[in-house]
């Protein structure tokens, strides 16, 4: 994921080195911009959550073979694994 800076094959102990690097460099009380730090913590979420994971690496997927964004697989500021085309 581009956000955190890692790998596909990334494990989870990388992914929450990554993110831990991450926050302390772009935490709203050191940098003052809440945005990078929103994103660096929905991307942490997703990646760290085994079925948002699972469903993400899908939509990646799926994308690259379709070159069409997936339904509702990427929100406005990253994944939303809670959404869904039933519930909207």
């Amino acid at each position: 994921m581009p956000v955190l800076r890692v790998e596909p094959t990334t494990t989870i102990l990388e992914i929450k080195t990554a993110y831990r690097s991450l926050a302390k460099v772009y935490h709203l009380d050191l940098s003052g911009n809440g945005r990078d730090f929103i994103e660096i913590q929905n991307s942490y979420a997703t990646l760290s959550d085994p079925t948002a994971r699972a469903i993400y690496d899908m939509c990646l997927v799926s994308k690259r073979r379709t070159r069409i964004a997936s339904f509702g697989c990427l929100g406005r500021f990253g994944f939303h694994p809670t959404r869904r085309w039933e519930t909207d």
